[in-house]
């Protein structure tokens, strides 16, 4: 075991979450969960109290910590949130890029095709491209708040994911963001994000049924 801190932990806990490793509703043991993260119980305590908080775990009674599971109700708030926060970031992410930007977003773009129905491929991907466009509109706390809608969003995201329908559009969506950063054109940009959330909305209340 080593003396790991809360952070990096629930770190990696997160990234199961988003990858499909631990699934909604699925019952944490933490005794299990420090042997195969290899570390003490009492960070990895820290780490999921701290999870519970940005709601990507729960706390049931006779139960114990589970990931969370979202009604659908839930999920069409979530995006509701989403299309709040991500494009009114459009204009300050145009004016914070810069040509290798775009060359690594067209290149994260290009991955994310490659990987077709491949949802775990697509959840590492995907995740990295659409904060690194946030990420360049340096508001950290509006970042940390979208980060955390990306993480609840993920696992019901890959569901549909899976079924290998309308990728296309979410190819072309992605290559839409890109093309406005390029430009430089905000307004472009503001209206490819929001039409991707919206799509991504749909087509995950439809999974969710």
């Amino acid at each position: 075991m080593t003396r790991a801190s809360a952070g990096p932990i629930a770190e990696r806990l997160r990234e199961w979450i988003r990858r499909g490793v631990l699934r909604p509703g699925q019952h944490l043991v933490q005794e299990e969960l420090a042997g195969e993260l290899g570390v003490s119980r009492i960070p990895l305590r820290e780490a999921l109290h701290g999870l519970a908080a940005e709601g990507l775990i729960a706390v049931q009674p006779h139960r114990g910590m589970v990931v969370a599971e979202l009604g659908r109700a839930e999920l069409a708030e979530l995006f509701e949130l989403r299309l709040r926060l991500e494009p009114a970031l459009a204009e300050e992410a145009v004016r914070g890029c810069r040509a290798r930007d775009v060359e690594a977003l067209r290149a994260a773009a290009e991955r994310m095709r490659e990987q077709g129905a491949d949802a775990e491929g697509r959840a590492v991907e995907n995740y990295r491209f659409h904060r690194r466009i946030y990420e360049l509109a340096e508001q950290p706390l509006s970042l940390r708040f979208i980060d955390q809608l990306l993480h609840l969003v993920e696992p019901y995201s890959r569901r549909w994911v899976r079924s290998g329908h309308d990728l296309a559009r979410i190819d072309a969506e992605h290559d839409a963001m890109v093309a406005a950063l390029a430009a430089g054109d905000a307004g472009a940009l503001r209206a490819a994000i929001v039409a991707h959330v919206e799509g991504a909305r749909d087509h995950v209340l439809a999974a969710h049924g």
